[in-house]
């Protein structure tokens, strides 16, 4: 056994060596495997970290989703009391707690002025739960809920505003935040650790308060030896003795309780896009693999003299075999350590690419597990890319070799191999460049989407009030009331704008696109169950008087005045498609509706009655449907935004618009002009409206850009297959081209000759990665807008972008050939 190991050892050591005194071909074998493994090491660490990691809590496998879902899987929140019941009764929980409340942000003083910050409502069991301690402190206790309030008088923060708002201060434990005005949850209990979450779309929460408030699922934790289906099936009939089951006749709409693994519920939203990319990122791998077959074929070649000459001191073939083997590997793991550097560079541009619904991206690294995986990859890519150049150079023509030396009749008689290789690189090649080419022609269809309204030298930005008590708007029994700061600053802060030089417009709304208002239920006066509706309903937007022709949407009968305060009459403007779906061939405008604004979900008052002034001409709130029926309410005569808080109400977040005359930079003005109105005003998300119109097609151009990527390294290996191969059809035939001229061929015959091999050869890989796009392209599918997977003409022009390049790759080497002079060409052996 030793004396086996041993001479693996030495052969190692011999293929060390070797690498050694060929460096020109050890760079470039390593450099095309590190770009493939490089990638798909990249690509791992990702999915390691969405997908194949365990989650941050203590024994994760035991916690558990629940929630009630119908079959067109659509979520609805858990009560309370039947939370608490489970918490009493149940024997298979060791504890439940709300996985998902509410999630608001609010304002605070930090070192560099007012900050916006985002806090989670949580559970009082939610540590037991998960199993997580403080950092500092404590958790929250139920005797700290406010008298008649339902809300924590505590607030335990998060490690990163711990350091941004404390400085990292070890007695920060009942300190108050800085710049807290929203009288309660004031005073710091806790400290939570380095990365911690609760949801992972969430993880970027600044703390963390109680509320007794109910939410979409719940997590628990299971007994030792219980499964999710025995926690589902008790549950289920703890539930029904307060819930009977729906016994309607609509399957689709009846809510059934679900327990499922909480890393299933977190992770499996990530997975189908983590390990498409992975296996495109395969590809990129196979063609590089493809690659290092015809460069060691060239190279097994080259050695056939001393595997000759071994062979006659007596070499057995699976000696032979092994050390070209082991040689191969010590090639591909030279090529995995230069791929870590290039998985570094790969993980920080997926980061950079990232869209914002993914988790935490510090995750992203090169940890213990993905190091495995790539040593893997490498010895894997290692004996598979050297199995075809193994059994070649193990077992040469002795008699070739010994009169040509390794070359001429081996060499043209081992082409064939070559070529099939290298139509495959043109395959694989062809199938990422189709997907690449669908994602850029679904940006391009996304992008181009006529919104509705002109964003041209627009500036917009969001304006946030949360935590300052003077903005508070308070629920009374029957209705929403304001405090009258909350209109007399967007007043303020609309004038204070439209002061600055080069404005031309400014405006506020409660919702820009791409982000849908709030949809409520409204009544015509005098058409009940218009247009076949039971119950109506529609987005619902504040807005002030000037956003209509600061977005130039064009209104027909009149916009909102300044006359349409919270003592006028009520009015309200409705879309195209809400008049065309409510009104049919009636005038809309005249006629009186009723808006449930305060109350989409519970049992209070609707609105007063509002006269329709106007119709304005429909907006794209959600680019990849059609236009939704919206109501436009002035903002003077309701300043809600829906996030309650319990008996705290809702506090105000509208966005702004400043229409300008070019393109200076008004950014810092309007920061102070926001300041100037009140200093604790947090302004954020300041952008071009296209670039926010942008972020609709966030997702789409994070999949055209990474597979675009990829795509380009596959066509680049797989022009260099190309170019390599006819590079050595070029070597081993040049005697024959000195032959061909001598006889009378010109150059442009010879280039003739070599461009039709390599034509052949790039029709095989086209007719080849066609075929194997149709079928692959449909998983991509739903990342698709506007076009098919089997689109024609993104396929064509995919086609002719790599016919272009490989044939360029053919031109170079034929080009060669056709300038060598004959009688040097007579000399070559």
């Amino acid at each position: 056994m030793f004396d086996r190991i041993g001479d693996l050892w030495r052969e190692a050591a011999y293929g060390v060596r070797l690498l050694r005194k060929n460096p020109t071909h050890t760079m470039i074998v390593g450099t095309t495997l590190a770009l493939g493994i490089g990638a798909t090491t990249a690509i791992f660490s990702v999915l390691y970290a969405t997908v194949l990691a365990p989650l941050p809590f203590a024994d994760p496998e035991k916690l558990v989703w629940i929630d009630q879902r119908n079959g067109e899987g659509r979520m609805r929140g858990l009560p309370r009391n039947r939370v608490e019941d489970w918490r009493r009764n149940s024997r298979t929980l060791d504890g439940v707690q709300y996985g998902i409340l509410g999630f608001v942000n609010f304002t605070v003083s930090g070192p560099n002025g007012a900050e916006r910050i985002w806090l989670e409502q949580v559970d009082f069991q939610t540590l037991n739960v998960l199993g997580i301690k403080p950092l500092l402190g404590r958790w929250f206790e139920p005797d700290e809920l406010i008298v008649q309030g339902d809300t924590s008088r505590s607030i335990i923060i998060s490690y990163g505003l711990w350091q941004r708002a404390f400085g990292g201060d070890l007695d920060v434990l009942g300190k108050k935040m800085p710049g807290w005005t929203a009288g309660w949850g004031d005073t710091v209990v806790g400290v939570m650790p380095k990365g911690f979450y609760i949801h992972p779309e969430r993880s970027n929460a600044d703390g963390w308060y109680v509320t007794t408030s109910t939410g979409g699922g719940v997590i628990g934790r299971l007994k030792p030896g219980v499964t999710a289906e025995q926690a589902q099936a008790e549950l289920a009939g703890i539930g029904r003795q307060e819930n009977p089951p729906n016994t309607g006749t609509n399957v689709q709409n009846a809510f059934a309780l679900r327990v499922t693994p909480l890393h299933s519920f977190y992770r499996d939203g990530y997975a189908r896009t983590v390990y498409l990319l992975l296996g495109a990122v395969a590809f990129v791998l196979l063609i590089a693999s493809v690659n290092v077959v015809n460069l060691q074929l060239n190279r097994s070649v080259r050695r056939q003299p001393e595997i000759a000459a071994r062979i006659a001191l007596g070499a057995g073939r699976w000696r032979l075999l092994r050390q070209l083997m082991i040689e191969n590997i010590v090639l591909t793991l030279f090529g995995g350590v230069l791929g870590l550097f290039v998985s570094f560079a790969g993980i920080s541009l997926f980061v950079f690419l990232a869209p914002s619904f993914y988790p935490p991206t510090e995750e992203f690294v090169v940890n213990g597990p993905v190091l495995l995986f790539t040593l893997a990859v490498c010895l894997v890519t290692g004996i598979l890319s050297g199995i075809v150049p193994g059994f070649r150079g193990s077992n040469p023509d002795l008699s070739s070799t010994l009169k040509e030396g390794g070359r001429g009749v081996i060499g043209r008689s081992r082409l064939g191999i070559r070529r099939a290789l290298v139509v495959a690189e043109i395959a694989l090649a062809m199938v990422l460049l189709v997907g690449a080419g669908l994602m850029i022609n679904s940006y391009a269809r996304l992008t181009s989407v006529d919104v509705g309204l002109d964003s041209t030298n627009v500036l917009s930005m969001q304006v946030s009030t949360f935590g300052m008590d003077k903005y508070r708007i308070r629920r009374t029994p029957t209705h929403w009331t304001a405090t009258p700061e909350i209109s007399r600053f967007y007043t303020a802060a609309l004038e204070r704008l439209a002061l600055m030089p080069g404005v031309e417009a400014v405006a506020s709304t409660s919702n820009l696109p791409p982000r849908s208002g709030l949809v409520v239920p409204f009544s015509i006066l005098g058409k009940p169950n218009a247009g076949g509706a039971d119950r109506p309903d529609a987005a619902f937007h504040e807005v002030s008087p000037t956003f209509f022709g600061a977005m130039k949407i064009p209104v027909r009968g009149r916009t909102f005045t300044d006359l349409d305060r919270e003592t006028g009459p009520g009015v309200v403007i409705i879309s195209e498609t809400l008049a065309r779906l409510y009104f049919g061939n009636e005038n809309p405008i005249g006629q009186s509706i009723q808006v449930h604004i305060h109350s989409p979900n519970i049992n209070l008052e609707p609105d007063r009655v509002r006269e329709i002034v106007g119709v304005a001409r429909d907006i794209r709130m959600n680019f990849r449907l059609e236009f939704e029926p919206i109501l436009y309410i002035p903002y003077r005569q309701n300043l809600t935004d829906y996030q309650s808080n319990g008996h705290l109400g809702t506090h105000a977040i509208h966005d702004f618009v400043v229409r300008t005359s070019g393109t200076a930079d008004i950014v810092p003005l309007v920061k102070r002009a926001f300041a100037d109105v009140d200093s604790m005003i947090v302004v954020s998300d300041i952008m071009p409206m296209r670039d926010r119109l942008g972020t609709a097609a966030e997702d789409q151009e994070f999949w055209m850009r990474l597979l675009g990527i990829f795509a380009g390294l596959g066509m680049f290996l797989a022009a260099i297959g190309v170019y390599g191969v006819l590079s050595y059809a070029v070597e081993q035939r040049t005697h024959e081209f000195g032959i061909r001229a001598t006889l009378g061929a010109s150059g442009l015959d010879i280039l003739r000759l070599i461009l039709r091999e390599g034509v052949v050869v790039i029709v095989l890989g086209l007719v080849i990665g066609i075929g194997g796009a149709y079928g692959a392209t449909r998983l991509i599918a739903k990342q698709l807008y506007g076009v098919t997977p089997t689109d024609p003409l993104t396929i064509a022009a995919v086609a002719v972008v790599l016919v272009l390049v490989a044939f360029l790759a053919c031109y170079i080497p034929g080009r060669r050939a056709a300038k060598l002079d004959p009688l040097t060409a007579l000399r070559t052996e």
